[in-house]
């Protein structure tokens, strides 16, 4: 079955292969690199209006890859500079309200605790389950730049690491988060695929964020999780291969950073730096709300 992907500027199509969602991608890396401008529609999100919301939306992804972060980036509710963002155990409700230019559409957000639980358990059931399935998710990655919040998590990252190989590094702390981050998509593919969960599920967006971090390697990035670059492909290119032969579920996957950050991967690792300025911050997140838009409104247009 041919995939159906979304454009940045969130118009739908058919795509046999996944050249149209690579060169979606390169088309907002050269955007970010000075090569074309940004969309101008002025994309956001405000507050919804109370009573039922169309557009069910369920954000979801790993512990510590910016779930959070993304939303409050969406709804314009952070500035670059800010303080890093808090652990959120529990699920997080939103109603809000899109505006894509002279489109608007409302859409109450879910955003999934990331962290194993009872409580992550519950939301995804809650969430994915019945008539109250979402029609749309934001699935959150960050390519391994997670931030570990407990000071015993971390720690128990760096014994396992240390046992591995004393002379550990963050690329090591990298391939960690992303052996969890594939175990946390593949979980999340088997739900709508074998358990059939979310069954008014309409589209996916793969968000792609924190790239200001590794933006002078973001090609590597786009091949982690776009099929048809590196050979062989990752366990995400699989995963996300099934997906599209399994479901007729839109498609699309965006580089996206939701803020400028110094991310350190342990304590006693150097820290890594930001890679982009504000200017360049704004456009991803005018390409990504542009999409994110089109979506909603395209789903919209069809009750």
């Amino acid at each position: 079955m041919a995939a159906r992907v979304a454009d940045t500027g969130g118009r739908l199509q058919m795509s046999a292969d996944w050249d149209n969602v690579r060169s979606r991608w390169e088309s907002i890396r050269q955007a970010v690199d000075g090569a074309y401008p940004a969309p101008g529609d002025g994309s956001s999100l405000g507050k919804g209006r109370v009573g039922l919301a169309k557009n069910p939306v369920a954000i979801t992804g790993e512990a510590g890859a910016g779930k959070t972060v993304l939303y409050n980036a969406l709804a314009q509710a952070i500035k670059t500079g800010d303080g890093d963002s808090t652990r959120s155990p529990d699920s997080e409700k939103h109603r809000t309200v899109f505006r894509s230019g002279s489109r608007r559409a409302q859409a109450s957000v879910v955003v999934i605790p990331g962290q194993a639980s009872q409580e992550r358990e519950l939301a995804l059931s809650a969430t994915m389950g019945g008539t109250a399935s979402p029609q749309g998710i934001i699935h959150v990655v960050c390519w391994g730049h997670n931030r570990t919040w407990a000071a015993s998590g971390r720690r128990a990252i760096e014994q396992t690491l240390r046992a591995q190989n004393p002379d550990f590094d963050e690329e090591s702390v990298r391939a960690w988060h992303l052996r969890k981050e594939v175990e946390d998509f593949r979980d999340l593919c088997e739900r709508i695929t074998e358990q059939r969960a979310a069954k008014r599920l309409r589209w996916m967006l793969i968000a792609v964020t924190k790239c200001d971090l590794y933006w002078d390697r973001i090609d590597l990035a786009r091949d982690h999780y776009i099929p048809g670059g590196a050979v062989p492909e990752s366990e995400f290119c699989t995963l996300l291969r099934d997906l599209a032969d399994e479901t007729s579920i839109r498609l699309a996957v965006l580089p996206m950073s939701s803020r400028l950050i110094r991310h350190q991967f342990l304590p006693r690792l150097r820290p890594r730096l930001f890679q982009l300025d504000d200017e360049q911050l704004g456009i991803l997140r005018s390409h990504f709300n542009s999409a994110l838009g089109g979506l909603l409104a395209e789903r919209g247009s069809e009750e």
